[in-house]
């Protein structure tokens, strides 16, 4: 029996996020790192919505904090997880805990992908948007200058484009009844907006040392369980500027046979997106928890 954990992406960040993770980061690599790369304790950033949202510092600061959560809830575990998956920069977390990656190279590879995709996006004002209620086939026939992001379900999807092309779909969209909501976050990731950052991404990670994984990844880019290092190397670098099949990806989680699901990350996307569409394998987000021990309780309850 067996249990697999999942790795947040930007977007549910807040100021009350992990409220036990420490403060004074001297303890936890990974937040010692966030500290040296922000230049001011890490929770001073968390609590100014402009800053925890902003590109550039979102994403090691998701990487960062969802390592530290894992270090601290690794040693109440009855085991280490059967499987993983991260969603979007989720990846690189979910990377690390396997030990593909060291701590230190996730949070600089999260530094050095944040960068790129701003580059990429420099002077093309651009954005996401989830659109759910309408299936996405028809919002894409309809909406040819929308690419699908990262695809949740049939009528469910996250939306990338330009700014300007993203606001004209959205009163259209509105129009017919579906539920709209633009995400915040400044660049269309995953989708060819991206190719450059993909590429500029590709090239660097060509250079850093990968180790083969503990344990299975399920990655973004292929939506398929991988354990080759060549594979999980052209997998993290693809999945920035390539549709995010995540449905698909949940599905490959369940097949490895897990029992329960834990999410590592700020709030609770993941973990409902999962109980919706695998109700019969339970998962819990680690703010549900009051601490580590309380969800690593739950993962061994459930296995029980």
């Amino acid at each position: 029996m067996s249990y697999a954990l999942l790795f947040g992406g930007q977007g549910n960040q807040h100021a009350d996020m992990l409220p036990w993770l420490p403060t004074d980061a001297s303890g936890s690599e990974a937040l010692h790192l966030l500290e040296q790369l922000l230049q001011v304790p890490w929770r001073s950033v968390v609590v100014n919505a402009s800053l925890r949202n902003a590109n550039h510092i979102a994403q090691p600061l998701i990487t960062a904090t969802s390592l530290a959560s894992w270090d601290m809830l690794k040693p109440h575990l009855p085991a280490l997880p059967a499987a993983v998956a991260g969603y979007s920069v989720g990846e690189m977390a979910a990377y690390a805990c396997a030990g593909v990656l060291t701590t230190s190279d996730a949070v600089q590879l999260s530094v050095l992908r944040a960068d790129l995709m701003d580059l990429a996006a420099a002077g093309k004002p651009s954005g996401l948007m989830s659109v759910s209620g309408i299936a996405m086939e028809k919002v894409l026939h309809n909406h040819p200058d929308l690419h699908c992001a990262i695809a949740i379900d049939w009528d469910h999807a996250i939306f990338g484009a330009l700014t300007a092309h993203l606001d004209r779909a959205q009163d259209t969209l509105d129009a017919a009844g579906a539920s709209c909501k633009r995400l915040d976050i400044s660049v269309a990731s995953h989708t060819p907006l991206m190719a450059a950052a993909s590429q500029g991404f590709s090239r660097r990670l060509d250079s850093v040392a990968l180790q083969p994984p503990g344990f299975p990844i399920v990655v973004n880019a292929h939506a398929r369980v991988c354990r080759r290092v060549d594979d999980l190397r052209g997998a993290l670098g693809a999945q920035i500027s390539n549709t995010v099949d995540w449905a698909s990806c949940m599905d490959a989680l369940a097949e490895t046979g897990v029992r329960c699901v834990l999410e590592i990350s700020p709030g609770h996307a993941l973990s409902a997106m999962w109980n919706r569409r695998h109700p019969a394998l339970p998962a819990r987000a680690l703010e549900d928890f009051q601490n580590p021990r309380g969800a690593a309780l739950w993962v061994a309850r459930s296995l029980d």
